[in-house]
């Protein structure tokens, strides 16, 4: 998948040279990377009960995409998220990091204004560090939806903002591990 991501970035960056986008206009070429605080709130079950986890989180996107027609992006991102320090019902477990991946879509409703609604499917992968417990990995699916807004700083460029909420299932942490996260994003876009 990561292959996949990474041949869909230097595709499009290539490509976005020849393509002749309108200024101050959402089209062409697309690549966003945003970052801010968000809150993860989990079940972990362990097939002889569940140990529930609450705690703040550093969320991250990176995605790059094309319009495919007005106001319409599709392409390919990456939504991470990191607990420094969540806590399962009172028991330190060191660290939490889900790394997900997957297609995504972007609407502008008006595509000279920033207003963009998103959502996108994921493959994940999420780790937890241990701390007073095992460390565990395990692998499932999640889906994000988002609402957003851009302000241009040049013709292609702007900056913006996004909240965003992201739920994950991964399985083979202890058995099973359902987490949502609502986030606020900076964002920063070339589109």
């Amino acid at each position: 998948m990561t292959r996949i991501l990474l041949a869909s970035i230097a595709l499009a960056v290539l490509s976005a040279g020849a393509a002749q986008a309108e200024p101050r206009n959402h089209d062409g070429f697309y690549f966003r990377l945003g970052v801010g605080p968000g809150y993860a709130i989990a079940t972990l079950d362990t097939g002889a009960g569940s140990d529930d986890s609450t705690g703040a989180n550093i969320s991250t996107q990176l995605a790059v995409g094309w319009t495919v027609r007005r106001g319409l992006v599709v392409g390919g991102a990456t939504f991470p998220m990191v607990v420094l320090s969540p806590s399962y019902d009172g028991i330190d477990a060191g660290g939490q990091h889900v790394s997900a991946t997957g297609p995504f879509v972007d609407y502008y409703p008006n595509s000279r204004k920033g207003l963009h609604f998103h959502g996108g499917l994921l493959f994940s992968l999420g780790y937890l560090d241990g701390g007073d417990r095992a460390s565990h990995i395990g692998a499932g699916y999640g889906a994000s939806l988002g609402v957003g807004y851009d302000f241009f700083v040049t013709d292609e460029w702007s900056i913006g903002g996004i909240a965003r909420a992201t739920a994950y299932h991964l399985y083979g942490v202890d058995d099973s591990m359902r987490l949502f996260s609502p986030a606020l994003l900076v964002s920063l876009v070339r589109h």
